[in-house]
């Protein structure tokens, strides 16, 4: 962990459980979505489970904003990350074109990271309780732009003007053009206010003992996967969808024999 570019012996492991249950989030809700959408068996209910991958969605954009200021090179940690996120839009265009992922959250994290670092004098002077309040207000506003409207999941106050949505360019910031079609999708807009709503909450919290106290705990578990979780990412789907292919080819073969008999 680190501070300011000086090195702090002492480690927030309760942030690490926090990511490590938002990876148990995220493996759960994408292993029900091949059954569903994959595989195609009905499981209707698969839908209801949209706050679960909410839930992972948002503590990880939080938590990579909170975390921000732990980093020794956030450029370096940007770029890599960014080219994690290009390398998965290639693997699934050639192998998964149906569920291709093109601008999915580690290019957004990876993004978010290098903007931030290039903005950081200025939000270092913006007080931190202000900024907190001004960018999830500002998140809330734009959370549906990617749909052509200004509001919170469904509930809409204006349309946006359409012409943002024809340039076919304007996509990694929240309008995707006519045909855009990705399985993951977190533009700029609305995710980097849920990105500095967490910057803005460690600043808010990192002169707290009692707070930094309680983030020094762990859950041994939960930290483990945390501390993985980018290569838990990268690797998660090609072993779901690997177990689920021969899980659904033994059954179906199971199933044939059984018919024939």
């Amino acid at each position: 962990m680190t501070k300011n570019n000086v090195k702090i012996d002492k480690r927030l492991y309760m942030i690490d459980s926090f990511r490590g249950l938002a990876i148990i989030f995220m493996v759960v809700y994408h292993a029900f979505y091949n059954i569903r959408y994959i595989f195609g068996n009905p499981f209707g209910w698969v839908l209801r489970l949209y706050p679960l991958q909410q839930a992972a969605c948002w503590m990880f954009i939080l938590i990579s904003g909170f975390s921000f200021s732990f980093s020794r090179n956030n450029i370096r940690r940007g770029l890599l990350i960014s080219a994690c996120g290009l390398g998965l839009t290639g693997f699934t265009m050639l192998f998964m074109p149906s569920e291709k992922i093109v601008w999915g959250i580690l290019s957004f994290l990876g993004a978010a990271m290098l903007l931030v670092q290039v903005l950081l004098p200025v939000l270092r002077s913006i007080p931190a309780t202000g900024g907190f309040i001004v960018c999830a207000g500002l998140f809330v506003l734009f959370r549906d732009i990617q749909y052509g409207w200004l509001g919170f999941e469904g509930h809409w106050i204006a349309a946006v003007p359409a012409i943002f949505y024809r340039p076919h360019w304007l996509f990694p910031f929240g309008f995707p053009f006519d045909g855009f079609w990705s399985a993951d999708y977190f533009p700029m807009l609305p995710w980097i206010f849920l990105y500095l709503c967490g910057f803005f909450l460690y600043r808010m919290t990192e002169k707290s003992q009692q707070i930094q106290g309680l983030l020094m705990r762990r859950v041994p578990v939960l930290a483990a996967l945390g501390r993985h979780s980018l290569g838990i990412y990268l690797l998660h789907q090609p072993v779901i969808f690997g177990m689920m292919w021969l899980i659904f080819s033994v059954f179906s073969l199971s199933n044939a024999s059984a018919s024939v008999v």
